[in-house]
């Protein structure tokens, strides 16, 4: 079989979560299948040090705006492969008669407070279609199956789950720690966008409380700014947080696994998520995980991490301190972390996404 992918992601400049996953995944997939033919999608030439063959072909179909919609819809349409999947909801127009689409989570739909109006009508419209035209659909998680089941009315057998895993760059290079990062001796680690719906206030409210004890350590958050960072940031200010808190947007890919491994542990106490890679990433850094009681989250973490009420200010505050001051308790998620992070694994993922084309 022909197998048509949007390879998108692999022309990304600051590639996303998203972005980052579906790269290994696809990698993954073209590593294991060598019986089916792939076709890559792309506006522009992939460069990415991929096993082509005769059997791995990269399509470049040029074009700019509306490229899904237009340019990669035409091209399939011209010339449509045997099955086609996009690794987002985002479909084209034009699909073959037998196609896949990968839903992420319902974020959109669930905390229709932490988006643009824009943003989450566009994902309303993208996911409705990709749930009535493909043939299967994609979960990251089965929270995220049982959210479209439940939300959106999908039927459970249209939904395959597919776990991530630990992206495969995720590995730290030298560089001098205590220069580029002078002020981090003691600190708290959060990963993701800075925005509302990764709880951002909550923990900052409970960060305020847990330091009165601790005055000495520190909440470094990685990640770009998203919906609700002005707010986020006169809240830091209103706390009195704006010398402990300290925000580096993105760090380079190398620095973060550092970032990870000097750290006292990961908090993530989002409210949504579909997957929650920071979760297999403080696993990998042997650190300590905190992280939602809810969702994929606490699907992801399984008993491996110290799971707290995310909507509750004080329980948040008494996992930091938890987190900080039990040191068996410490201990004990670190072993069970390395444990847990070998429930994923790229491999099985890829081979459970080769069956399913067997299986359209």
């Amino acid at each position: 079989m022909i197998i048509g992918i949007d390879a998108s992601a692999f022309l990304a400049s600051a590639p996303s979560g998203v972005e980052i996953t579906t790269r290994d995944l696809i990698m993954a997939i073209l590593k294991l299948d060598t019986i089916n033919t792939y076709w890559l999608y792309s506006r522009a030439l992939i460069r990415a040090d991929l096993p082509w063959s005769e059997h791995v072909k990269n399509i470049v179909v040029p074009g700019k705006r509306f490229w899904t919609q237009t340019h990669l819809s035409r091209a399939l349409k011209n010339q449509p492969p045997d099955i086609f999947w996009s690794p987002s909801h985002t479909l084209p127009n034009n699909l073959p008669k037998k196609s896949v689409a990968t839903v992420h989570d319902l974020a959109w739909y669930l905390l229709p407070q932490s988006y643009a109006w824009k943003s989450r009508f566009l994902s309303a419209v993208a996911v409705r279609k990709a749930i009535k035209r493909t043939s299967k659909l994609i979960a990251v998680s089965q929270q995220t199956k049982k959210d479209l089941k439940k939300y959106l009315h999908v039927l459970g057998e249209q939904i395959e789950v597919v776990y991530h895993a630990l992206r495969t760059d995720f590995y730290p290079t030298e560089f001098d720690f205590s220069t580029i990062y002078p002020e981090l001796d003691q600190y708290l680690l959060c990963v993701g966008r800075v925005e509302l719906k990764k709880n951002i206030p909550n923990l900052l409210k409970a960060f305020a409380e847990f330091r009165i004890s601790h005055p000495a350590i520190k909440l470094v958050l990685v990640g770009g700014a998203g919906n609700g960072y002005a707010s986020i940031l006169k809240l830091i200010k209103k706390l009195r947080l704006s010398g402990t808190v300290k925000l580096l947007n993105y760090v380079p890919d190398g620095h973060l696994p550092v970032l990870y491994q000097k750290s006292l542990g990961i908090v993530f106490p989002s409210l949504y998520e579909g997957f929650g890679m920071p979760i297999l990433e403080g696993f990998a850094s042997q650190i300590p995980v905190l992280t939602a009681d809810m969702g994929a989250t606490r699907e992801i973490a399984g008993n491996a991490a110290l799971l707290v009420n995310p909507n509750n200010i004080s329980a948040i505050e008494f996992g930091l301190n938890q987190l900080v001051d039990d040191s068996a308790l410490r201990s004990q998620l670190i072993t069970k972390g390395q444990v847990r992070l070998k429930d994923f694994n790229w491999e099985t993922s890829a081979q459970k996404v080769i069956n399913l084309w067997k299986t359209l």
